[in-house]
């Protein structure tokens, strides 16, 4: 009963027991509609909540858990659940309906412990929503005992297909009849090649077909056309294939995940839940689905051109999205590829675009993707030819004006911006793919564990937080790597067991990491500590309050930036890496002159996707070495279009971007503060100017001296180093330092060597050497005859006047 009728009759319910006081008459009618009360209360506990599950998986589900002792079950009209107010231990028939529509759907239930829900497959939950409607509010009703009719004759038409054989269709119709299969007129049928016509499966020229629907037009029971729902087989019934016709396809939602250690149906049904796309509430995904959604859910979409642009880097998962997303909403999906494109003549890139276009109006509804829409017109060199554009546009305008009974969606993709302007016109809206973030992040490794049934023992947020600037492939290949990790483990007995664990992330990640490592802005947190620096404890202790207090403290003061400036090879760069690792922050370093690029604009887009994507390795530090090459005086440089100055313009553009943020900090270094852009050093930005000098007290030198050497082998390490810096020079800096630690090493390992050389010439019966290289004072005084200071005393003077101009400067 309609949720209408139930209104009235409530109203009418009120009425007749006001009257029924005066006029007896009126009893019956009372006593009739407290049963119809009574009965509709009852149907309010027979409500059923229905869910599906991927068709292989729910087909995988029956014949595994019921049938037993070969008992047929037709997967496709059958449900598993229970409902309460149903008892049944054994199969039975029920009726579904639904309160908004006075149609039922009948099925077979086979029996599940769960409390007032039914699974189905995503077919039947199709087919039942065409019954029944689209917003269902279901509840089931005993269906009738009859005894079990077959259908005369039935009419199927093969719906919305890309070109296939007729031998494929009536062989594919052939075998799947060839067993009893229960149906109704209107439902929709999935066949899977591979396992109704395996031998026309390898052969066929489109991989991506894998399975073809068919669409019940009429069935004759008696000789007579009805709406009543029959057993049809190839034995009994007359089965006759009608021309194609056009429609959606049922909306799949789910992915095909099978394992045979499962033995328990609740267990398999919860492992089959996953989604065939990870982040269902992504921004990009709901915005383009809400976009298309008016074109399927009305007709009055003509006269529209329903085209689209969807933007992101290599890998961000455009496809994935896409497919899903044509999956999700029963659109057929098309895939050209404009790359293909490049090496084609003017009158070629015409005819394949028409090609194209008019095989996605043939599958409608469907869903076109445009790949590279950016290369389109364009020649392998990357010049576009100027009647390319203007034809692209006349063909979609022809292609919208024919009439369709269904809509046909035109999704382009671009990793760039670089569309000429008579394309990007056509497009309605446009949608980007950005960084994920964390917990994003963590969601899709989740998903790609899930989706390919692989165990795990591992903290993912640690794991989503190493990959701050991965994409859905770089995800995807992390997790395929580490997968081999642990399977080259357990062939060489490491492991007993095939489970992921974070040993297997971490070279995964360290390996994909060196890959990335030739790319500006790799961001990770680097391995250098506190103990790695000698001396500087001023600089140690003023910076940890810049840091510090920000990552403790979450205030909405200003952050500011600080500026390392001093001579080279004092341990500028050293400094932020140590900063980083102590406080777990990921490290984005950039080197002025990677930023800047030949072509107008691309240096500014530069410096924006480096503060985009430390926005989403967050917390994270911009590291920017030799500030100077990036930031120099506005109206001073050489360079005839400005780059320079708009480069500096939109540096400060971004940082005074990031406002308030606490876990995104900036720390520049230059060897030529006076060289930079005065609007860099105001507060707020780069407000906090640290001098790194060179190390020119024995204390300072033997504290540094300590930290590179803490690695050594070394009898009486103190005392050696004690008596060494006694005998070196002032003006040394942290790299001359350090450069006399590696001298005396390898002149130790040059002393090994000649002992061994002298013991084969004299025929000597010695052993190799073994073992770490033992160095000793007299390798590091050798050293220090050929240490020559890298910071003349001229040099050092003209930066400490420096120093003393820009405290000054701070100071006023």
């Amino acid at each position: 009963m309609s949720s209408k009728n139930f209104n009235y009759c409530k109203i009418l319910f009120y009425l007749i027991r006001t009257l029924k006081s005066k006029k007896n008459y009126y009893l019956l009618s009372y006593i009739y509609l407290h049963y119809v009360k009574i009965k509709l209360q009852r149907l309010k506990k027979m409500k059923v909540q229905i869910e599906a599950i991927n068709d292989s998986n729910f087909k995988s589900i029956v014949e595994k858990y019921y049938c037993e002792n070969k008992k047929y079950i037709d997967y496709t009209s059958c449900a598993i659940g229970a409902v309460n107010c149903l008892k049944f231990s054994e199969t039975m028939w029920i009726n579904i309906c639904s309160k908004k529509c006075d149609k039922k759907y009948k099925i077979l239930v086979l029996p599940l412990d769960v409390k007032n829900k039914l699974y189905v497959s995503e077919t039947t939950l199709f087919n039942i929503k065409n019954v029944l409607g689209e917003n269902l509010s279901p509840f089931i009703t005993p269906a009738c005992k009859s005894k079990i009719e077959w259908a005369d004759e039935v009419k199927v038409s093969l719906l919305s297909c890309q070109e296939c054989s007729d031998d494929l269709v009536e062989n594919l119709l052939k075998n799947y009849f060839s067993t009893p299969r229960y149906l109704r007129t209107k439902d929709i049928i999935k066949i899977n090649i591979k396992e109704y016509a395996k031998e026309y499966f390898f052969t066929l020229e489109n991989r991506q077909l894998t399975d073809l629907f068919f669409k019940v037009n009429s069935v004759k029971i008696n000789n007579k056309y009805t709406n009543r729902s029959c057993y049809v087989s190839c034995e009994k019934s007359t089965l006759i294939q009608e021309t194609k016709v056009r429609g959606y396809l049922p909306e799949f939602k789910k992915l095909e995940i099978i394992d045979d250690s499962i033995k328990d149906v609740l267990e398999e049904i919860e492992k089959n839940s996953v989604s065939n796309f990870p982040l269902l509430s992504y921004k990009p995904f709901e915005e383009l689905k809400a976009s298309i959604l008016p074109f399927k859910m009305t007709d009055n979409w003509r006269g529209m051109k329903p085209i689209f642009l969807l933007k992101g880097p290599a890998g961000s998962g455009k496809l994935r999205l896409i497919r899903a997303l044509s999956q999700q909403m029963g659109f057929n999906f098309l895939d050209f590829n404009c790359d293909e494109t490049q090496t084609l003549s003017v009158s070629q890139i015409e005819t394949k675009l028409r090609i194209s276009l008019t095989n996605a109006q043939n599958l409608v509804p469907c869903i076109l993707k445009l790949s590279n829409i950016n290369v389109f017109g364009r020649d392998t060199e990357g010049n576009i030819d100027e009647r390319v554009p203007p034809n692209f546009a006349e063909q979609i305008n022809d292609i919208y004006n024919s009439k369709m009974k269904y809509p046909l969606i035109i999704i382009a993709t671009s990793e760039n911006d670089d569309i000429p302007s008579e394309i990007t016109r056509n497009f309605i809206e446009t949608f980007s793919i950005d960084y994920f973030t964390q917990d994003q992040r963590s969601e899709l490794i989740d998903w790609f564990l899930k989706s390919r049934n692989i165990k795990y023992d591992v903290d993912l947020p640690k794991i989503a937080g190493m990959c701050c600037n991965f994409f859905m492939n770089d995800l995807e290949t992390l997790i395929l790597d580490a997968a081999t990790n642990c399977y080259k483990s357990l062939m060489s007995n490491e492991k007993s067991w095939v489970i992921i664990n974070e040993n297997d992330f971490i070279e995964a990640y360290d390996h994909m990491q060196a890959t990335f490592s030739e790319q500006i802005g790799a961001p990770k947190v680097p391995q250098v500590y506190w103990e790695d620096i000698g001396g500087l404890a001023n600089l140690k202790s003023e910076i940890m309050k810049r840091i510090e207090i920000p990552l403790m403290q979450d205030c909405d003061i200003k952050r500011s930036g600080i500026l390392f400036y001093g001579p080279p090879g004092t341990g500028k760069t050293l400094l932020a890496k140590a900063v980083a690792t102590e406080y777990k922050l990921n490290f984005l370093s950039v080197k002025g002159p990677e930023l800047l690029n030949m072509y107008v604009g691309q240096s500014e887009k530069n410096v924006r996707e480096i503060f985009e994507l430390a926005r989403t390795a967050s917390p994270c530090i911009i590291f920017f070495d030799e500030l100077d090459a990036l930031a120099p005086n506005r109206g001073r440089s050489g360079d005839s279009g400005g780059v320079m100055d708009r480069v500096v313009s939109q540096l400060l553009a971004e940082m005074d971007g990031l406002g308030s943020s606490a876990d995104t900090f900036i720390i520049g270094a230059t060897n030529r503060p006076d060289l930079i852009d005065s609007a860099l050093l105001r507060p707020g930005r780069f407000d906090k100017l640290l001098y790194v000098g060179i190390y020119s007290d024995s204390e300072s030198q033997f504290t540094v001296l300590k930290a590179i050497t803490r690695k050594f082998n070394m009898a009486n390490a103190d005392q050696n180093l004690d008596k060494l810096v006694k005998l070196l020079p002032e003006n040394l800096t942290g790299a001359d330092l350090n450069s006399l630690c590696s001298n005396a090493w390898l002149n130790a390992v040059r002393k090994v060597v000649r002992n061994y050389q002298k013991s084969l010439d004299q025929k000597q019966d010695k052993k190799k050497p073994e073992g770490n290289v033992n160095v000793a004072l007299d390798d590091f005084l050798e050293a220090v005859k050929s240490l020559v200071p890298s910071v003349s005393r001229e040099e050092l003077m003209r930066y400490e006047k420096l120093h003393q101009e820009l405290g000054s400067k701070i100071c006023k």
